[in-house]
């Protein structure tokens, strides 16, 4: 095309070189010689256009190749960055999957520059809060449903079971400052429930919603600089967003911040992350950090709050209240929701689900094989913690490592298939990809599908992720995650740089893989350069690396250090050290000092201590404060206190509480409770609940309830049945039950059979029962044997 501009051009200068060759009159000849000029200036205008565009059009936020232009021994800069990310693909690239070090080299073209986090700039939060009451559900989070008749995308509210226990939550936290955490699955409701319930009961606060990214340090300050008037609400939906970006994420110093303000801090966590925090949760009364992590960490701030949990399946009565609405949408959702929630229906969750999954087939068949790809891209960068939203570009290049297998079904372009992705679905206003901003520019995955993927996510979506990222917090939080994947060499080369210019998180992670490796020296070198470097939970680390090293001098400098540096958990630590040194005074000194100062751990802690010094009034109430601070463990440890003093009922009723509430752990201490008043039915049903749980004592107690009752014949079936189903443990206790009954050989035959299978207890019973035979010799020899069995086992623990 451009050709033909450039001929046209020539043969209108000729033609027009020609007549004038013909006129005579001067005058005419330059009102030519002008006319032609301007003609021929117009093509030649629109071709030196057409020579300066590309060969394709760009994607708009694709830079040009760019060139790496360090300098050696410089670790910033972006392009730094991802060449030492591309390095480590290279090098722990794996064969045989569907991605490759080859294949990242060749779906890698050069990279997005750094999108911006959500917000531009700081926040000013000064002018960005608005009245509780007049806040936007969808701009908060709420998942759209399907348009109703009124054209709206959100249904009426339906009263949800929780409410009532959600509402004196809130309550009782404005009144002085608190948090509230509502955890369950995707679209089980916990975004509307608690937003509905809020604008219930504190409508006239002030609402502010950071987003991730925005450093919470600084809405602390200004909290604390110009509280509202009429009082605040901190809003963290998706509360894990907030969680691991360094200093500007949500920490227990800054949720300290916000509650001496008296603010209202509520959020929503999904079921996923609330589990995997729980299960790195320490043991409530302990102050112990061998290789304290990230999720150590967020567990502990995660305690400070108080959860409620929201059920993705309604309740008969939800679902009755749902039908009895008149909207169209919920009354349909009430008859034929089956197996899934109201708002899961509602949400179109199972059919987006399902609409993802049928895509992988051939477009012949109706099927989005590219689409599903670009799905799968966007729900693996979600998973590695990514928390600057993917762009088209980002979505382009990543998709294809989901490609392999999908070119035999006619994959559609890569425009139609983004269309198709962000397109609402029938049964529901939202897309598989949802807007992440207004201009629709960047997307994230509904996430709904993120909770139903399980696979592993390949490793170069890992790689794209932390090139993407927008900042180094954030680039080591997905390093992190990805350490915790399997990953350990990738997340190195992002950390290691990163520490060497003396990024806190980076030196604490470095330190926390060497702990992790047993390195000891290199972790504490680690720790000591982050504790100095100003990470928050370098000084705990490495004094509990130090205690556990008995260098507890020391441990205790360091624990002085974090408590001058404003540690919320630092007097508990060292209140723990000094207890373990008998030094008792001063050990309930700085654990009152860590109560005070709202360490939930520290009541509990402080009740342990003083019901072991006899002090049993006092640690009575320290474990009432613990409970009211929201400890899980203090029920079952004031109803172990109260059942000692013989105190039944009250011991039972806090039993049965830590039970209502889940902790399958005391079945057996129920009991065990009744066991000893005499109650042997209650006692029987109890230890039977505990067996069905798995609770690997419980048979053996049973077995001894029915002992001391005379039940032996009972005791020895059940001994035998576990015997067949291979509990090696039944062993001894079957031996114990004849010996009793004076069947002496028999028992015998059972205790020499339980020490074969490695019961070292079971050489004990052993030589008794010799004992009682007047058969000292061989009694020597098998209480020899229990106490070699005994050393044996200690030597290999140490």
């Amino acid at each position: 095309m451009r050709w033909v501009w450039v001929g046209g051009s020539a043969a209108v200068a000729c033609i027009g070189l020609a007549v004038a060759l013909f006129l005579s009159d001067l005058e005419t000849l330059s009102w030519i010689a002008g006319a032609g000029s301007f003609v021929i200036a117009v093509p030649s205008l629109v071709l030196a256009l057409l020579l300066a565009r590309p060969r394709s059009r760009p994607d708009p936020d694709r830079p040009a190749a760019r060139t790496t232009a360090n300098r050696i021994g410089s670790n910033s800069g972006a392009s730094q960055q991802a060449e030492t990310v591309n390095a480590a693909l290279s090098e722990v690239g794996r064969h045989g999957d569907t991605y490759s070090a080859e294949t990242i080299n060749i779906i890698r073209p050069p990279a997005d520059p750094p999108g911006p986090a959500l917000r531009e700039g700081a926040a000013d939060w000064a002018g960005m809060s608005t009245p509780m009451v007049e806040a936007d559900p969808r701009a908060l989070g709420v998942h759209p449903a399907r348009r109703g008749d009124d054209g709206g995308d959100l249904p009426p509210y339906v009263a949800r079971d929780v409410d009532a226990e959600l509402e004196g939550l809130l309550l009782r936290a404005g009144e002085r400052g608190g948090a509230v955490v509502v955890e369950g699955d995707s679209t089980a409701g916990k975004t509307r429930a608690l937003l509905h319930v809020l604008r219930r009961t504190l409508p006239h606060r002030r609402l502010y919603a950071p987003v991730p990214g925005d450093d919470l340090r600084e809405l602390a300050a200004h909290l604390a600089s110009s509280p509202p008037r009429e009082g605040a609400v901190v809003w963290l939906d998706d509360m894990n967003r907030f969680l691991g970006q360094g200093r500007r994420s949500l920490s227990e110093r800054v949720l300290g911040e916000f509650l001496r303000c008296g603010a209202v801090v509520a959020a929503t966590l999904r079921a996923e992350y609330a589990d995997a925090y729980r299960t790195t949760a320490s043991d409530g009364g302990g102050y112990r950090l061998e290789g304290r992590g990230r999720r150590e960490n967020d567990a502990a701030l995660l305690r400070r709050f108080i959860r409620v949990g929201l059920e993705r399946v309604w309740s008969d009565a939800e679902t009755e209240r749902a039908a009895e609405t008149g909207d169209g949408r919920l009354v349909e959702a009430a008859a034929h929701h089956g197996t899934h929630g109201i708002a899961e229906y509602l949400a179109a969750g199972p059919e987006l689900l399902r609409a993802w999954r049928d895509a992988r087939r051939s477009t012949a068949r109706g099927g989005h094989p590219r689409g599903y790809a670009v799905v799968a891209a966007a729900v693996d960068l979600d998973r590695t913690g990514l928390l600057t939203a993917p762009t088209p570009s980002l979505l382009e290049r990543t998709h294809q490592i989901y490609m392999a297998g999908l070119a035999a079904l006619r994959p559609e372009p890569f425009e139609q298939a983004l269309e198709w992705a962000c397109r609402p679905g029938d049964l529901g206003a939202s897309g598989l990809l949802v807007p992440a901003d207004d201009a629709g520019e960047r997307w994230w995955p509904f996430d709904y599908l993120v909770e139903a993927t399980a696979s592993p996510v390949p490793l170069s979506v890992w790689a794209a992720a932390l090139d993407h990222a927008a900042a180094d917090d954030e680039r080591l939080a997905i390093a992190d995650n990805a350490d915790d994947a399997g990953h350990r060499d990738l997340a190195a080369t992002v950390c290691e740089p990163l520490a060497r210019t003396g990024h806190p998180r980076a030196l604490f992670l470095m330190g926390y893989w060497a702990h992790d490796r047993g390195d000891l020296a290199e972790a504490e070198e680690w720790y000591r350069r982050a504790a100095d470097s100003g990470d928050p939970h370098a000084l705990l680390t490495l004094g509990s690396l130090l205690e556990h090293q008995d260098r507890r001098v020391e441990a205790e400098e360091v624990y002085l250090r974090a408590v001058e540096a404003g540690d919320l958990h630092a007097p508990g630590f060292l209140g723990q050290l000094l207890a373990d040194q008998e030094r008792f005074a001063e050990a309930e000194e700085w654990y009152q000092r860590a109560a005070d100062s709202g360490d939930p751990i520290a009541p509990y802690a402080l009740g342990r201590m003083l019901q072991d010094l006899r002090r049993l009034a006092e640690a009575e109430a320290w474990y009432r404060r613990a409970i009211d601070a929201g400890d899980t463990d203090a029920p079952t440890a004031l109803a172990h206190l109260l059942a000692e003093q013989g105190r039944h009922s009250e011991a039972e009723e806090w039993y049965r509480r830590a039970i209502d509430a889940g902790d399958t752990r005391h079945l057996i201490s129920l009991g065990n409770l009744f066991a000893d008043q005499g109650r042997f039915d209650d006692a029987e049903e109890w230890y039977l609940r505990a067996i069905d749980s798995g609770d690997k004592y419980a048979e053996s107690n049973l077995n001894l309830l029915f002992v001391r009752h005379g039940r032996f014949d009972k005791a020895e079936e059940r001994c035998r049945r576990a015997i067949d189903a291979g509990d090696t443990g039944a062993l001894s206790t079957l031996a114990h039950l004849l010996a009793e009954q004076g069947r002496h050989s028999e028992a015998e035959e059972w205790y020499r059979r339980a020490i074969d299978a490695g019961d070292a207890f079971a050489s004990y019973g052993l030589e008794r029962l010799l004992a009682e035979q007047g058969r000292r010799s061989e009694a020597e020899q098998a209480y020899r044997h229990a106490a070699d069995t005994a050393q044996e086992g200690e030597d290999g623990g140490s």
